[in-house]
């Protein structure tokens, strides 16, 4: 484990995170098997994730979803269960991974009625835990226990973050040495604060109204960065908690820091996270001589749908991410 991870799980977990109790249930997803795994920790919330069982001794693929507290998955051990990670199952029927997701702490069992990536009206105990170092010490024993696993090849270990989840695969790939490649998918280069400022400058807008929008985003960040650990306030649908922790990281320099082969993918239409700002991060990449292709889908908004195209045709794009961590 490198100092950030070692140090990350010593701030959330203390001594507790060392070796924690784990329970397995069975799981059935149809065409394969899988497990989900609940490892028990004092003081600190469970740490719960699936995993599906390969064929054989499998790479590691680890998807990261987006914001908010939406559940993964729905309905496990029920004949209707399902993911709310696009192409997390088509994977997993493969056999030819190990293909896992990990819980958010405190999340509800079931999608909230309307619910999309924001959490007002996540549970209250969900968004005083939620921020990015508690998250990135949950991902980490995740994939600590997963790698441990008799039909785990952990020698080759696949991260692919969706939105938010891009931000926190950038953070895995540096703090785990474990992470041969990673995939982002509609994330954040720069800052999440410069994704605010290039969609305020793409907006169709006299100057002066781009300039009080940015007046506007320079006072809701000061606010943020006046009580940062505040769990009670929220801008743009989370927590100040929330923001100050991922205003402080930067993709760009996670990857930088990483050894993982990087793969980056964007809708060139995306109006969440700008294509601008993987852009940025691209252009630092290429400059440190690192290996990182960049898939830019025209026209794709920030599911990487193009306009008029039916939602399932995405798969491709997920296919695309899974040939390139094969040509290795």
């Amino acid at each position: 484990m490198t100092g950030i991870a070692a140090l990350v799980l010593a701030v959330v977990c203390g001594g507790a995170c060392a070796a924690p109790a784990a329970r397995e249930e069975a799981i059935d997803f149809g065409k394969t098997q899988g497990a989900r795994f609940t490892l028990q920790r004092d003081g600190a919330p469970d740490i719960r994730y699936v995993i599906s069982r390969p064929a054989q001794r499998a790479p590691l693929v680890l998807y990261v979803q987006g914001s908010g507290c939406i559940p993964p998955f729905i309905g496990l051990g029920t004949p209707n269960r399902a993911s709310t990670i696009f192409s997390w199952v088509p994977l997993a029927q493969q056999g030819r991974y190990a293909v896992m997701a990990v819980d958010k702490p405190y999340q509800p069992e079931a999608p909230l009625q309307g619910q999309q990536g924001g959490a007002l009206d996540c549970p209250k105990a969900f968004n005083d835990h939620f921020s990015y170092d508690r998250w990135l010490a949950t991902l980490v024993q995740a994939v600590h226990h997963a790698a441990t696993l008799p039909y785990v090849d952990a020698r080759r270990v696949l991260v692919i973050g969706i939105s938010e989840g891009a931000t926190m695969a950038a953070g895995l790939a540096r703090a785990l040495p474990e992470v041969t490649d990673v995939a982002l998918v509609g994330g954040s280069g720069p800052t999440q604060m410069f994704d605010f400022a290039v969609n305020i400058y793409r907006a169709d807008a006299a100057d002066a109204e781009k300039l009080r929008r940015l007046q506007e985003l320079d006072a809701t960040v000061s606010d943020i960065k006046a009580d940062p650990a505040s769990t009670a306030k929220f801008a743009w649908g989370h927590t100040y908690l929330r923001w100050s922790s991922f205003f402080a990281q930067s993709s760009s320099d996670n990857l930088s820091h990483a050894k993982a082969r990087i793969y980056l993918a964007s809708g060139m239409q995306d109006d969440s996270v700008p294509i601008l700002s993987t852009e940025a991060m691209y252009a630092q990449l290429r400059a440190q001589g690192r290996d990182v292709t960049f898939r830019r889908v025209p026209g794709a908004n920030h599911s990487l749908q193009a306009q008029g195209q039916p939602f399932p045709d995405v798969q491709k794009e997920y296919d695309g991410i899974m040939r390139w961590f094969e040509q290795r």
